[in-house]
């Protein structure tokens, strides 16, 4: 290497260096949910974790008739209405408080969310489980990432950050947060439990939202997590 090379180096090093200290837990979870993503998908294509999903939904297919009650409301609430009207409420909300930055920051999250759902059904072309439906009709798009999975996890783990980004209490951050959790997975188990999905949809699903909102989070807010001051700006006079 000539000297003129090992003199970019050192800067080049210091600024991707520098840009990590700057996105210390964005850019480990967005690379990290990406490349679980796409070795996921490699796996479906090469039919290695057929068996997997075959024993997965039969165990919660057996839990059929007991909870079909909790799983409907988590399917319906989870879906793309549900999921638009949770995100208007917030953008209304933050808008109104004059938190715009933020507001633009959830408009985005949950566009980007349903825009990246849809096209990585078209890239991956995946056909839904073969099983006779239960209790709700199959939809007619692909299968993998699930749509529900995806789309609950991207707006709601958005939610979450907003609630960060805005200063919550803390009692209110951390009571939102189980409770989306235990949502979020609830939504992802029903579409299995219905067999409209199979379990590796959902995993696939909430992996491209994990990756996401990552991104999203370490562009508005690099310094948000762990422990650190957001970089919101105070609400406009």
């Amino acid at each position: 290497m000539t000297s003129v090379g090992l003199t970019s180096v050192g800067p080049l090093a210091r600024r991707a260096a520098g840009f990590v200290s700057r996105h210390r837990w964005s850019v480990p979870l967005s690379l990290s949910s990406t490349v679980s993503l796409l070795y996921l998908e490699n796996e479906i294509s090469d039919g290695d974790v057929d068996s997997i999903d075959a024993v997965a939904a039969g165990v919660v297919h057996g839990w059929r008739g007991s909870m079909d009650g909790v799983m409907l409301a988590c399917t319906q609430l989870g879906g793309g209405v549900g999921m638009a009207v949770v995100s208007f409420a917030v953008v209304a909300a933050l808008i109104i408080k004059q938190r715009r930055r933020t507001a633009l920051f959830m408009a985005i999250a949950a566009l980007g969310t349903l825009a990246l759902s849809s096209g990585l059904k078209l890239l991956f072309h995946r056909a839904r489980p073969a099983d006779l439906d239960y209790l709700i009709q199959i939809p007619s798009s692909f299968s993998f990432p699930s749509g529900h999975a995806m789309g609950s996890m991207g707006v709601l783990a958005s939610t979450v950050v907003v609630l960060y980004a805005v200063r919550a209490p803390r009692l209110l951050r951390t009571i939102a947060t189980l409770i989306i959790g235990l949502f979020v997975f609830g939504v992802a188990l029903s579409r299995v439990y219905f067999g409209v999905h199979y379990p590796s949809d959902v995993v696939g699903g909430q992996l491209a939202a994990a990756a996401w909102v990552s991104v999203l989070t370490g562009w508005f807010y690099p310094r948000l997590f762990p422990g650190e001051e957001t970089l919101e700006p105070a609400p406009s006079p």
